[in-house]
């Protein structure tokens, strides 16, 4: 049977473990047939024990050990109930050139790299201790300037940087993009044509991405699922559902009943007073 064919998604053990904050989410843990789905920022993905299967644009399946994924593809995986490590940066944090060095032999296929070795070992690591909280975010760290000790972190337009900033103490402010574009002294249309250059995926994709984020750290904190999708901006909990399907090619309530380990490895950080009404026509 074709994958997408499933109805349902199968009774799943616990044992994944999900960080987020900082910049950085982590999932580790088996996973079944992925969804076709796509990122908001770019992706590794590296299996912990072997091969898994990888599928975009209509292809048939490649089988690769890890593999970079841009913002804005869409593909699907099947890791056959295998463990996967799936590292996803935010834009501030990592580019595709960073993401690259956590694998080696890589071959590209379209957008997507293929590698046919994955590097650091930090992922299975964290995956087999018990004990891996304690450390994983100092782990992360680690991680993260090892991906940028060769060409340094990803250069971001600074107007844009504020903007990530803001929205990530922000995920639930429903401030259009045109007040924002207007606080940074730029016209709607060109705040939308840069961030769409700079981030890979237009600003209201990327804006779910955020409130999905957060979602996922109160939910990490103790929040039911429905009192996290309210908080970070959803509707009600079937809105939420349905874009972290699309996004993440699984529902939320599936990565929830996986967790046998969750973490914040960091708050969302201190606040960066940007709004409408916050930066001066002088300051412009």
């Amino acid at each position: 049977m074709d994958p997408r064919e499933r109805l349902y998604e199968p009774a799943t053990a616990a044992d994944a473990m999900l960080c987020a904050g900082g910049g950085k989410t982590l999932y580790l843990g088996t996973l079944d047939y992925v969804d076709w789905h796509l990122h908001s920022v770019p992706a590794f993905v590296a299996g912990l024990r072997g091969d898994f299967r990888l599928r975009y644009a209509g292809e048939d399946w490649l089988t690769c050990r890890a593999a970079v994924i841009p913002a804005g593809v869409c593909h699907a995986l099947d890791a056959g109930g295998e463990p996967l490590a799936v590292f996803y940066p935010e834009p501030n944090v990592a580019n595709l050139s960073n993401l690259a060095r956590l694998g080696v032999g890589w071959d590209q296929c379209g957008h997507i790299l293929l590698a046919r070795h994955p590097g650091p070992d930090i992922f299975r690591e964290l995956y087999e201790n018990p004990s891996s909280l304690e450390f994983s975010g100092e782990a992360l760290d680690h991680l993260v300037n090892f991906m940028q000790a060769i060409d340094g972190p990803p250069a971001l337009d600074p107007r844009l940087a504020r903007v990530l900033r803001w929205l990530n103490t922000r995920p639930a402010d429903p401030t259009p993009a045109g007040q924002l574009a207007d606080a940074l002294g730029l016209s709607v249309s060109r705040f939308l044509h840069l961030f769409s250059q700079q981030i890979g995926v237009p600003f209201r994709r990327f804006r779910i991405w955020i409130r999905l984020r957060a979602a996922s750290q109160m939910a990490l904190s103790g929040r039911s699922l429905t009192e996290a999708a309210h908080s970070a901006g959803f509707s009600d909990s079937a809105h939420f559902a349905r874009l972290h399907r699309d996004t993440f090619g699984v529902t939320p309530s599936y990565t929830f009943r996986k967790l046998a380990r969750v973490g914040r490895i960091a708050p969302f950080g201190a606040s960066d007073k940007f709004g409408p009404s916050s930066v001066s026509p002088e300051a412009r």
